[in-house]
C-alpha cells in the first residue's frame, strides 16, 4: 500500500470514529434545578431544569432517578380545548445538537410520585438525569414556592451562535 493510500484509509477511519462518538456530559450544560416545594403531606411534586446541548451530536434524556420519591418519571403537560393533559413521556426527550430544552411548569417536567418526605422551601435536593449517550449526571437545586418557579417556554430553542 502506498503512503498516500494509507493516509486516506487512516483519515477515513478517524472520521468514522469521530462521527460515531456519543454526546459527552461536557457537551451538556444545565440551568438551575428547581423543585416545587410541598405543603403538608402532598404525595407528589415536580422538578424543572433547562438543558443545553453544546455538542455536535444529539442526545436523549431517557430517565430520571431520585431517592426523594417512590417513583420518578419524565412527564409532559399539554392543554387541549381547555383541558390539561399530563402523561409520562415514552422514549425520553430528544436534545438536538445546538439546542436548549426546558423542563418547566406547563411543559416537560420531572414528576416525583410518592414523596418519602416533604420538599421544604429553600432546601437543597438532588436528582440524577439519565442520558442515552452522556450517561448519568446528578444535579442539585432548591425547592421553591410554586409562584417562584419559571413557566415553560417552547420545548426547544436554538442557542445563539458564538464566534
Amino acid at each position: 500500500m502506498k503512503f498516500g493510500a494509507l493516509q486516506r484509509v487512516i483519515g477515513v477511519l478517524f472520521l468514522t470514529l469521530a462521527m460515531s462518538q456519543p454526546a459527552l456530559a461536557a457537551d451538556l450544560l444545565f440551568g438551575p434545578l428547581q423543585l416545587r416545594a410541598t405543603v403538608g403531606s402532598m404525595p407528589s411534586s415536580a422538578a424543572y431544569i433547562e438543558i443545553s446541548n453544546h455538542g455536535a451530536k444529539s442526545d436523549r434524556l431517557i430517565a430520571v432517578e431520585s431517592d426523594l420519591a417512590r417513583k420518578t418519571e419524565l412527564h409532559s403537560m399539554t392543554m387541549t380545548d381547555g383541558v390539561m393533559n399530563m402523561r409520562a413521556v415514552d422514549g425520553g426527550i430528544d436534545i438536538p445538537a445546538g439546542a436548549r430544552i426546558q423542563l418547566a411548569p406547563g411543559g416537560y417536567h420531572v414528576m416525583l410520585i410518592g414523596l418519602k418526605a416533604p420538599l421544604n422551601i429553600d432546601q437543597t435536593y438532588a436528582i440524577t438525569l439519565v442520558f442515552q449517550s452522556a450517561g448519568k449526571i446528578t444535579v442539585s437545586g432548591l425547592a421553591k414556592r410554586p409562584a417562584d418557579l419559571k413557566k415553560a417556554a417552547p420545548h426547544y430553542s436554538a442557542m445563539p451562535k458564538t464566534h
